[in-house]
């Protein structure tokens, strides 16, 4: 394969003298009269050595060099120099990386064809070696792989394990722990692997000296068929666990082993309940309504007989008879607001998409609160955080749902309480990288007795004499509506929070 040869200088007899030696030597020539050209030559054609002046004008021989090396340091380069030069010449040597110099004039040709010679062999050699160094390089990594693969194969069980975020754990037929991932240990609250492994698991995990009641790994070991079982949790009893015991059997060593994945489900189980009870809600609902519309056309007629019966114009009625009446209609008034409120429960109204300050909604409620906080002896306490960005939803529902909250704490604690309404800005509960608006209402009242808690939210359960057991209920489906969650926090004696979250006007804009 012929090289490629370029020859740099201003002067055209020096490169024309250097064209024809060599050409007659069979290498293929390129010329450029400054280094400009050159380097635009280089873009074009494949150069295994460039031969340049050291003095020309524009870009000298230095310059051409530097950017030669930048271009492809695996170009060789030859300085041709006069006497004047010659310090250049030497620096280009040592700093720059040319391969030599050549003083002109040229007065031994061969000089010339020795350096271009050694010059390109010494381009293929420096080709060559990095050729065999890539080559060994890439079987180095290739070793490396396998020696990583091997390492890899030794180690892929516990690797596997510590990458799987759940407990797993692999037990012996007599349910002795053979290998466990990390979570398994901080579930088990052992700080190191070597004080676990060997030791029977329900002693390590229950602290039992005989195996958990509710256990079924010899029936799984014994059937070879994974089995799955809830229990409430070993080390916290609010969690509530699912175990699944994955059977496997060495037909070489004839034993039986099994791994164990303990997940927690507590928020699983959740929802779940979240949702039936949202189905019994609604199908509660619809059977609510249904009643209500039949008890409200009886009551109707009874009503209107009642008021035609207590007419005084129609009848005279003694003073025993018109209280008797007064009571009717006083009970029917009430039933009709049962029924109201079980309608409400039933078809919610149609929410307006208003622009709500909370701050403001709160402040404008209090004149509702002021009477009974006064005959109450209660105490009211305003931490409103200011600047707080607007919701989007039904004023008047959520001025219902603030007045019933509020209502309910005053009746919780009865005189010489305290409340205290709190709003603010937080991360979202129903969504991740979204912000919500809370409002909170605290008491000091007695709190809600742990047997209740669960039943809070539904229609008609109630602890007071003369509840419908429905203004919790309509609250938290007002909420739901403009999407929101509505939720609480209460200790026995030590009160109850209301919490009341709503996304952002923003956030529900662009969600809707």
């Amino acid at each position: 394969m012929t090289d490629n040869i370029l020859l740099i200088d201003d002067d055209p007899d020096i490169l024309t003298m250097l064209d024809t030696l060599l050409t007659a030597e069979n290498y293929r020539v390129f010329r450029a009269g400054n280094g400009e050209e050159a380097m635009e030559l280089m873009n074009t054609r494949p150069i295994g050595l460039a031969i340049t002046d050291m003095t020309m004008p524009g870009i000298n021989g230095l310059e051409v060099l530097r950017r030669i090396k930048r271009f492809d340091p695996n170009i060789e380069v030859v300085i041709l120099t006069g006497n004047a030069s010659f310090e250049n010449a030497v620096k280009a040597l040592k700093e720059d990386g040319a391969f030599d110099y050549l003083t002109k004039p040229l007065i031994q040709i061969d000089d010339l064809l020795i350096t271009v010679k050694r010059a390109l062999e010494k381009r293929k050699l420096r080709i060559e070696n990095q050729k065999l160094f890539e080559e060994l390089k890439k079987e180095v990594q290739e070793r490396r792989k396998v020696d990583q693969k091997l390492l890899q194969s030794k180690t892929t069980l516990q690797s596997v394990f510590d990458g799987i975020s759940e407990p797993l754990i692999m037990l012996n037929r007599k349910m002795r722990i053979k290998v466990l991932n990390r979570a398994a240990k901080e579930y088990a609250q052992a700080s190191r692997f070597r004080d676990i492994v060997g030791r029977p698991c329900f002693r390590i995990l229950a602290g039992r000296q005989e195996p958990c009641s509710h256990c079924n790994f010899k029936v799984a070991i014994e059937s070879g068929k994974p089995m799955t079982f809830e229990r409430q949790g070993l080390k916290d009893v609010s969690r509530i666990e699912e175990v699944v015991i994955y059977p496997m059997h060495d037909k070489d060593k004839g034993e039986g082993n099994a791994i164990i994945r303990i997940s927690d489900i507590t928020e699983q189980k959740k929802l779940e309940e979240h949702l039936i009870r949202a189905y019994r809600l609604s199908s509660l609902g619809q059977l609510s309504g249904g009643i209500a519309h039949e008890i409200r056309n009886p009551l109707a007629s009874i009503n209107l007989f009642t008021d035609i019966l207590r007419d005084e114009d129609k009848y005279k009625r003694t003073a025993q008879e018109k209280e008797l009446f007064g009571e009717i209609k006083e009970s029917i008034n009430r039933i009709e607001g049962i029924i109201k409120r079980v309608l409400d429960f039933a078809r919610p109204p149609v929410q307006s998409p208003d622009e709500i300050d909370l701050n403001v909604l709160v402040k404008e409620s209090i004149k509702f609160w002021s009477t009974r906080l006064r005959e109450t002896n209660t105490e009211l306490k305003l931490e409103l955080t200011s600047g707080l960005i607007p919701v989007q939803g039904d004023v008047i529902g959520l001025q219902q749902v603030i007045n019933n909250v509020v209502a309910n704490a005053m009746e919780a604690m009865g005189n010489n309480g305290l409340i205290r309404i709190l709003t603010s800005m937080g991360a979202s509960s129903l969504s991740d990288a979204k912000e919500a608006v809370f409002l909170k209402v605290r008491d000091t009242g007695p709190g809600i007795k742990s047997e209740h808690q669960e039943d809070v939210f539904n229609p008609f359960f109630t602890t007071k004499a003369t509840g419908t057991g429905l203004g919790l209920s309509i609250s938290h489906q007002i909420i739901k509506r403009q999407g929101g969650a509505f939720s609480f926090e209460s200790k026995p004696g030590e009160g109850t929070t209301f919490i009341i979250e709503l996304p952002t006007a923003y956030q529900a804009f662009m969600e809707n």
